[in-house]
């Protein structure tokens, strides 16, 4: 079986529990993706093709993420929106165009009898369609590209014209669904469940971990890719520190070790917790202040944890929108505002969620709910039984 995936991790991060799935049950299993993931595919046990040039894509999206993550999303009209996301798909097709060739050709070569791809890498299923093997479109939080066959642009034209492709069937003959269901945008095509298994790469568990909080826990993370794309601006985790640390909590910052030179000073009693796996880290939370990446939001999500969601980009929004509507968390949406006045709503938020008890409820349910959807080794004989037929 054969995983493909654009070179971005947290893309990659929610396909691994699958792949290991597909291995136990005795399959040959590789995972393709440009150069730069390489040795992020290989940190988490699994073989890697490499596929593509070294295409430098991260300018890209610092260039586009400059303007996304200096709008109003509650105040743009939907055509600004849809605007937007094109021109970040269209960067993903450029990724997948760079890789296109190679993919088929590795396919031509190995015989995989199936392809499971994540939205974005649009290659996988033109390969696919090359190859006449089923396609397995794999989810990493809501489906925020569902409708994203009507974006195509040149690029993705050229690609087919490459292999005398009329048409592109971005939605595959089954997509999986990590995330609970109610939190889910509707759409009609086969969809397939399967039990978020939080993977958030390599780490060890402090010892501290073990031992019980002094106080009330709460986390306070940024992810591993706003730095990247937005730099020191975006990164709202030292405000976000400050403003929880006013409260009688516990604060953890979940950081990367790139991201200690932003935090400057902390306010004290503040713990830091270096590249630890959040799905070690937050169940003895009682709260998670974060950034509206898909990897922290199912995480979360699947620990039971209320959230506070700060977006900033249309996939945050969109996330952060669905914990909202859930119940299990409170969204907030940068506005201009400075420093002092954002504080002092991240502060009054996560008070909201630690002493209203509605929100833990909640996230108890939805953790719940996760639990009850098929493991992904279940899914790997779903998988079995449409090859066979």
């Amino acid at each position: 079986m054969l995983f493909v995936t654009v070179p971005w991790p947290t893309h990659f991060h929610a396909m691994v529990p699958l792949a290991w799935a597909c291995r136990a049950a005795g399959h040959e299993v590789r995972v393709a993706s440009g150069p730069a993931l390489g040795r992020t595919i290989a940190e988490a046990g699994l073989p890697a093709v490499i596929t593509g040039s070294d295409f430098a894509f991260m300018p890209l999206f610092r260039a586009e993420a400059k303007t996304l993550y200096e709008v109003d999303w509650s105040a743009i009209s939907q055509e600004e929106v849809v605007e937007r996301t094109t021109r970040m798909l269209d960067i993903f097709a450029r990724i997948s165009d760079a890789m296109l060739d190679d993919l088929v050709a590795f396919g031509a070569s190995w015989r995989p009898d199936l392809i499971v791809y994540e939205p974005t890498m649009v290659a996988a299923p033109i390969a696919a369609t090359v190859l006449g093997v089923p396609m397995i479109r794999h989810l990493w939080g809501p489906d925020i590209t569902y409708g994203a066959d009507t974006l195509q642009g040149k690029v993705i034209g050229g690609m087919l014209a490459r292999y005398d492709l009329t048409g592109l069937k971005t939605l595959g003959d089954l997509t999986i669904d990590p995330g609970p269901l109610s939190m889910q945008v509707s759409g009609s095509y086969e969809r397939q469940p399967m039990r978020y298994v939080p993977y958030n790469g390599p780490g060890e568990m402090p010892r501290w971990l073990t031992e019980p909080p002094r106080k009330r826990r709460v986390c306070v993370t940024w992810g591993t890719s706003m730095v990247y794309l937005g730099g020191a601006k975006v990164f709202l985790l030292p405000h976000a520190v400050a403003a929880v640390a006013e409260l009688d909590v516990e604060v953890v910052a979940a950081i990367t070790p790139d991201q200690r030179d932003l935090l400057g000073d902390l306010p004290e009693g503040v713990r830091l917790a270096e590249q630890v796996p959040l799905h070690m880290l937050l169940p003895g939370c009682d709260a998670v202040v974060q950034h509206g990446g898909s990897g922290t939001t199912l995480t979360a999500t699947a620990c039971g944890v209320p959230q506070l969601i700060v977006g900033r980009s249309p996939d945050q929004v969109i996330l952060a929108s669905q914990v909202a509507g859930a119940g299990s968390g409170l969204m907030l949406i940068p506005r201009g505002s400075g420093p002092e006045e954002l504080m002092g709503e991240i502060r009054d938020m996560t008070r909201r969620l630690l002493e209203e008890e509605s929100f833990a409820v909640t996230a108890n349910k939805l953790r719940r709910d996760l639990e009850s959807q098929p493991t992904p080794g279940q899914v790997v004989r779903i998988l079995e039984a449409l090859v066979k037929g």
